[in-house]
């Protein structure tokens, strides 16, 4: 898939739960809802904290450092403090996961 880089196999991304993974030298935090896989940058903007390991509720993931919330879906903030994420596209062939190299505009 040109492009994109693979990431993961499916069964390494339950349903509710994420993976770290690199791409392109970027730490991306790969999270699977209910069986629709989303990638954000892994980095929380506030004070660098690792949203691949915050909690995940439905399409919103909050960052264990300090609890700001993204939407994992297009990497959007919905705390009202400005915040947001890049996102990055995801792609699914057989049974892996792949992201693109490039954030989503």
């Amino acid at each position: 898939m040109d492009g994109f880089q693979m990431a993961a196999r499916i069964d390494e991304i339950p349903p509710g739960t994420s993976k770290v993974v690199q791409v392109n030298g970027k730490s991306i935090a790969v999270f699977n809802v209910e069986g629709t896989f989303y990638a954000i940058y892994n980095t929380c903007p506030h004070e660098g904290g690792p949203l691949g390991e915050g909690r995940l509720k439905g399409c919103v993931v909050s960052c264990p450092w300090h609890d700001l919330s993204f939407d994992v879906r297009n990497g959007q903030g919905i705390d009202n403090g400005g915040y947001c994420v890049g996102s990055y596209e995801v792609k699914v062939a057989g049974h892996e996961v792949y992201v693109g190299a490039r954030r989503k505009v």
